[in-house]
């Protein structure tokens, strides 16, 4: 009941905050556990939510009753705590989560010994706990006195530290949670975890913890397990805004080998090491990988150009396409041509930016003065249409838009001060305009149920009798005023853009047909780049390709279809 409740109210969330969800790899969720469900982490709270979403599958029956692991603060969160507890979530204690400022300040580090000044190392510190100084992270290893430590250097002081704030995160002992999780696995249970540690706004991932190393190994060694390991890739578009796209592949799952197995019993760190390797690779294989956003936006763009204008791929396809360019940024980075075509394709997706169009609206321009007309009429057309519902919403959802803000600003720049890992904070916004909308929405509902029946009140043109029926109808009605204006939002946004790209470039001709010319001449170069550099990137990759371009056997395709219309008499 718990966990259907908490099913219930994901598919909400994400069905409203998200514009398009798609699922691949579906078919490879195993029917049974113990499975070990790993993915990456860039949107917090969200992240976990898209997992429980999927419908009909055997996720669902595999996560009934099962479990999740959560960290211990957000436990103790309203509603992210409930939710993590409607699920079975095992709570995970986090060093960095009970770090605390040291006293005094460090006056600087001489090989292994750190000395301070007015710092209380005997009454703050223990051994084994970390001393965290400059983003930069070491083991204590004795305390010497208030003012001194001795810690495990091993040479990597990356630069001076001197007269800094430090602080101390202790050791903590995870040997009941991760007891707890071999004895769910042994049950057959499913578990979900993110191994980088935390969630981020990186274009990569984080190096990844050893904990689902230490879960997968312990289980297996313990009760004679073979747990399954499956990565999954949330793969967000701009996943911190209202309405985006997330697309979720599940990749193949696996057993843990029993060599990695009888290696844990003799050398745990190497087994370890080893498994994680493993892990970070298959996990690379479902998710989009750049180094930065830049070239994540470089990515997007090479894919729309090497496919044809009236290409339609599956989404299984369009994913492994992304991919494919997102390696081969890695691979051929220090090509001389690749590095040239993506200089020239930044410098496209700049135009892009600065005329105020996108990509596949300048795919599309077409010089018809015509049928310009029309098409600026009629979505001029459609977008007030759209306008017309949705204004209403507008005006009502203003004060409700300015405290979302104003909250959501302040958590990010709030996670962010705390992180040492994120770039702008953004994997946060989303989870915190959720949790902020569900206590602001239904108080702005009733808010304004209450001042609609005042007004009724005070018209008083009918009835006290129809006043509060007319006041009920105008509550039970919202969630599906809400539903239709945010609809009607979408379909705004989609004819704005087009009305704004064609007044554009019925104004401006001269340079749009420049810049077409252009991405037909970028078109060109990068499908000559990949049949000549494909093999780098993906072995036989003629029998491999996502896309032909052999228009011989498309030739053929057609001669075929005319003579089987022979063989009807036609």
């Amino acid at each position: 009941m718990a966990y259907t409740a908490a099913r219930l109210f994901s598919t909400v969330v994400t069905q409203t905050f998200f514009r398009d969800i798609q699922v691949i790899g579906q078919e490879n969720i195993p029917k049974d556990g113990p499975l070990l469900l790993f993915g990456n982490h860039n949107n917090q709270f969200i992240d976990p939510l898209v997992l429980i979403f999927i419908k009909e599958s055997q996720l669902f029956q595999i996560f009934q009753g099962k479990f999740i692991l959560q960290q211990q603060p957000n436990m103790k969160r309203p509603i992210i705590g409930h939710l993590g507890k409607a699920l079975g979530g095992i709570p995970v204690e986090r060093p960095q989560d009970l770090s605390k400022r040291g006293f005094g300040t460090i006056q600087r580090i001489d090989g292994n010994i750190v000395y301070g000044l007015r710092t209380e190392f005997k009454s703050q510190c223990k051994i084994n706990d970390i001393l965290v100084a400059n983003e930069q992270e070491f083991q204590i290893v004795e305390i010497i006195s208030d003012t001194q430590l001795k810690i495990n250097n091993n040479g990597q002081l990356d630069s001076p530290i001197r007269n800094l704030q430090y602080k101390i995160q202790p050791k903590i002992d995870q040997s009941n949670m991760f007891e707890q999780v071999w004895i769910e696995l042994s049950k057959g249970a499913c578990i979900g975890i993110f191994p980088e540690g935390g969630s981020h706004d990186q274009t990569r991932l984080l190096p990844l913890k050893p904990g689902i190393c230490i879960m997968a190994l312990g289980a297996s060694q313990k009760f004679n397990t073979k747990v399954k390991l499956q990565p999954v890739g949330l793969n967000y578009f701009k996943g911190h805004k209202f309405r985006s796209k997330v697309i979720i592949e599940f990749g193949v799952p696996y057993e843990v080998s029993q060599e990695l197995i009888d290696l844990y019993a003799k050398n745990k760190r190497e087994a370890i090491s080893n498994l994680l390797y493993e892990i970070e690779s298959q996990l690379k294989t479902v998710t989009i990988q750049a180094p930065t956003y830049s070239d994540l936006s470089a990515v997007m763009i090479v894919r729309s150009l090497y496919l044809p204008d009236k290409a339609r791929l599956s989404p299984q396809d369009n994913l492994e396409l992304v991919k494919r360019f997102s390696s081969a940024f890695y691979k051929l980075e220090n090509h001389p041509e690749v590095k040239e075509v993506v200089s020239q394709v930044k410098m496209y997706n700049y135009k892009l930016k600065a005329l105020g169009v996108y990509d596949y609206q300048v795919m599309r321009m077409e010089k018809n003065t015509i049928m310009d007309i029309y098409k600026i009429a009629f979505d001029l057309f459609m977008a007030l249409f759209s306008l017309s519902f949705a204004l209403p919403g507008y005006i009502m959802t203003i004060p409700i838009s300015i405290l979302l803000n104003t909250y959501t600003e302040r958590e990010r720049q709030k996670a962010l001060a705390n992180s040492k890992v994120k770039l702008s904070g953004k994997d946060v916004i989303a989870s915190y305009k959720i949790l902020a909308s569900i206590m602001i929405v239904p108080a702005a509902i009733a808010i304004y149920t209450v001042l609609f029946h005042y007004a009724l009140k005070k018209w008083n043109f009918i009835s006290k009798e129809k006043q509060l029926k007319l006041t009920l109808i105008f509550f039970l009605l919202w969630p599906f005023y809400i539903t239709a204006m945010i609809r009607s939002n979408d379909g705004l946004i989609r004819h704005s853009r087009k009305v704004k790209s064609q007044i554009l470039f019925f104004l401006y001709q001269s340079k749009y047909r420049k810049l077409k010319k252009q991405r037909e001449q970028l078109q060109d170069k990068i499908r000559k780049m990949v049949d000549m550099l494909g093999e780098n990137v993906v072995a036989d990759f003629t029998k491999k390709r996502v896309f032909s371009f052999d228009t011989k056997k498309d030739k053929l395709d057609i001669d075929n279809v005319f003579c089987s219309l022979e063989e009807l008499g036609i």
